[in-house]
């Protein structure tokens, strides 16, 4: 009987869980600073334990209920917007640099039209990545799948329309290095730098951000993503 309990139990807390993640992303999307999200996210959730019931009940869509809140709103600076960005183009551009330098079976990277507009097209993506992000994220799944596929559907035309169309050629062994550099170097601003970009949801009572273990791996992770994966291609490559 115990176990049946726990089963009962177990959506109910899922769906609570899930909806105050939703909630959160939205007052993301917002530009909520982390501060009043913490504020937000405390008041609903006593709330919730005063008057019982699940937060889609009382509070209905976490997007309409986030909209409905008058909290302050933040926009991040062109400066600040620059000093996250930049250093991630140029770790991408690096990650492309190393991978095509490893992969290539000559001393020289010949650079065709299909794979400069891969890698035009990835740093327009990540550069623009704030404007689509709300379509994305609120949207069905299907809908970014479909956005997924036209773009690899254009590359896929790309490759075969212009595909043997070389733009110029790098010397191999200098490109993975300086490539090399770049993902190392900014890898380590992402880790260590105290960005302005920075802003943790705070809890209101302690003053101290909410964080966990995964939160805390998948911030590291995502400082190192791309080296790690340049070093995964680079040990593949040079390997088999």
């Amino acid at each position: 009987m115990e176990i049946r309990d726990n089963r009962d139990n177990a959506t109910p807390v899922k769906a609570t869980r899930r909806w105050f993640d939703d909630f959160m992303v939205e007052l993301r999307l917002l530009d909520v600073p982390g501060d009043a999200i913490g504020d937000a996210v405390a008041s609903a959730q006593e709330f919730l334990a005063d008057a019982g019931g699940t937060p889609a009940e009382v509070f209905g869509d976490p997007r309409s209920y986030a909209e409905s809140l008058d909290l302050p709103r933040r926009r991040m600076s062109r400066s600040a917007w620059a000093a996250l960005m930049v250093p991630t183009c140029l770790g991408l551009l690096g990650f492309f640099a190393v991978a095509a330098a490893v992969s290539s079976a000559e001393a020289s990277v010949h650079v065709t039209v299909p794979g400069f507009l891969i890698v035009l097209t990835a740093l327009l993506l990540l550069a623009c990545a704030p404007l689509y992000m709300g379509f994305l994220l609120r949207g069905p799944l299907w809908r970014a799948g479909l956005a997924g596929a036209a773009v690899f559907g254009l590359q896929v035309a790309i490759l075969l329309l212009a595909g043997d169309v070389v733009l110029f050629v790098l010397p191999a062994a200098p490109t993975a290095l300086v490539g090399g550099a770049v993902l190392l170097a900014t890898s380590l601003w992402g880790q260590f730098s105290k960005q302005s970009a920075d802003d943790p949801v705070v809890e209101p009572v302690s003053g101290r951000p909410r964080s966990s273990f995964g939160h805390t791996l998948l911030g590291v992770l995502g400082n190192w993503l791309l080296f790690l994966n340049a070093a995964a291609v680079s040990a593949w490559f040079l390997l088999r």
